[in-house]
């Protein structure tokens, strides 16, 4: 049976699923935004750009009786000037309301851009996945909030026209003008309020997207040690390389055991093997060290290759206590050292 997904997602997982794509989203949200950022935005810019389109209307009016018509390439002079008008009059207020869908949409999901959902998949043309997304629980929901949103919205335009529907009929009986602007009072409201009950609504949405997503990203305890493990490595292949490591490191120690002056030893607990060379070296140096077993093979090489072993169990102990291998005695040990190298010199007649 499969470990059921409790634990909140890691970090690393949540960076894979939005490179994947998958991000806390609702659309819902930023379609309201959009609509409310365009109706405030046509409250401010409008009146200027209905100025500029009345004067554009006037002025190509006026351009039907002009010469100018009987010349090659008048209806191109023509739609240039009305693409130009139209675009420096909405121009403005489309980037108003690019910046706040794109400042909502990078709130939501952050700012990262990825490929990765638009990369040929086998499995989107699957029909068998295709059955299981109309069926699953997620379609449930999104048509669920599909009834919801028609029904509110055809409640809130019932409400809306119960009153103003027949002022806005008898609008048609008004002058142009007066008529025109009791229909703009009209769609205005209207729009107003169906814009602020989106944004209700996809405050609803944004919090299920937001609790939908967590759900679908959480992982198992298994899960999370596997991905620890690859983050930090298995614990048993990490123990196996540190093993080998130190197969390796005692192999090159031993391997200098046959160069040393000298071995102190505890006399069968501990052996340390130094050397010295005056030329190359500003102090004796520790050339391999061990205890027990390590002891044993240290002396046994030592001779085999007729290196010096001496006994002192007061200078052994402070060597193998105070350095490291590689490195050189310390000058509170140069005496009991030097006395020792002095006396394999003379034997070795040095």
């Amino acid at each position: 049976m499969a470990e059921e997904r409790n634990e909140p997602a890691t970090p690393k997982r949540r960076e894979k699923a939005r490179s994947e794509g998958k991000v806390s989203q609702s659309k819902d949200l930023t379609a309201s935004v959009e609509i409310l950022t365009g109706l405030i935005g046509l409250l401010a810019f409008g009146p200027g750009i209905a100025s500029a389109l009345i004067d554009y209307m006037r002025e190509t009016v006026g351009f039907l009786g002009d010469a100018s018509l009987l010349r090659d390439g008048w209806f191109y002079r023509l739609e240039f000037s009305a693409i130009w008008t139209y675009f420096s009059a909405w121009l403005l207020l489309g980037i108003i309301i690019a910046v706040f869908v794109v400042s909502i949409v990078i709130y939501q999901v952050g700012w990262k851009i990825t490929f990765e959902p638009f990369k040929f998949d086998l499995n989107r043309i699957n029909p068998i996945n295709g059955m299981k997304k109309i069926i699953s629980m997620r379609s449930m929901v999104e048509l669920i909030k599909g009834l919801l949103k028609s029904s509110f919205f055809v409640f809130v335009i019932y409400v809306a026209l119960r009153d103003k529907l027949p002022i806005a009929m008898k609008a048609i009986q008004f002058p142009m003008e007066d008529g025109a602007f009791q229909i703009w009072d009209l769609l205005w409201d209207l729009a107003m309020r169906l814009a602020f009950m989106l944004l209700i609504m996809s405050f609803f949405d944004y919090m299920y997207q937001k609790w939908d997503f967590e759900k679908s990203i959480k992982m198992s305890k298994h899960e999370i040690k596997e991905e620890y493990k690859q983050m930090e490595g298995d614990p048993q292949i990490k123990s196996k390389i540190r093993q080998k490591q130190r197969e390796l490191a005692r192999k090159r120690m031993m391997s200098s055991v046959p160069k040393a002056d000298v071995v102190i030893t505890n006399p069968t607990a501990l052996a340390i093997a130094l050397a010295y060379d005056r030329e190359t070296m500003a102090a004796p140096q520790i050339l391999a060290k061990g205890k027990d077993f390590m002891a044993r093979r240290i002396r046994e090489l030592a001779m085999q290759h007729n290196v010096p072993i001496v006994e002192n169990k007061p200078l052994a102990r402070a060597l193998f206590n105070a350095v490291e291998v590689g490195d050189e005695v310390p000058e509170s040990l140069y005496r009991g050292v030097a006395e020792i190298l002095a006396m394999v010199y003379k034997l070795k007649k040095k």
